[in-house]
């Protein structure tokens, strides 16, 4: 009786190692795309820095921030939550510990992209894109 109960329980580990490692590279592999261009906006021959590329700076790092690195850390925190739900068995305290661990994950993707979210619906409403003249958006610079 005790074998089937190690071999279930090693079968679940297993599964959740594997599921994990699967979402976390399929995301991985679905954002290499849209995080693969360069950080650092000028410096390369024929196209010499300008302070207008400091700002471009600033958005490929908040780019890169909120849509390359935020997703994947929070699906791995996600699935580490939803581990220690899994895995706890009878210990209560970890149960609830996986819990707050998604709770705070959702909360926080909630407050770092809701943020992004009513800034940019303040900035349509009072129009920077027509005073500015950047019609793409106010988060898109275009330094020539």
């Amino acid at each position: 009786m005790q074998i089937k109960k190690l071999k279930a329980r090693n079968f679940k580990t297993f599964s959740l190692v594997f599921l994990s490692l699967f979402f976390v590279f399929s995301a991985g592999l679905a954002l290499a795309g849209a995080c693969s261009g360069p950080i650092v906006p000028c410096g390369e021959t024929g196209n010499p820095c300008k302070f207008c590329h400091l700002f471009v700076l600033f958005n490929n790092i908040i780019n890169f921030i909120l849509f390359c690195l935020v997703p994947p850390v929070a699906a791995l925190m996600m699935v580490m939550g939803g581990g220690y739900v899994l895995i706890a068995g009878e210990n209560l305290s970890n149960v609830e510990k996986g819990k707050s661990i998604i709770k705070a994950v959702v909360i926080g993707l909630l407050i770092v992209f809701g943020a992004w979210i009513i800034i940019n619906a303040f900035f349509f409403v009072i129009g920077v894109s027509s005073w500015t003249g950047l019609e793409k958006g106010w988060f898109q610079i275009n330094c020539q």
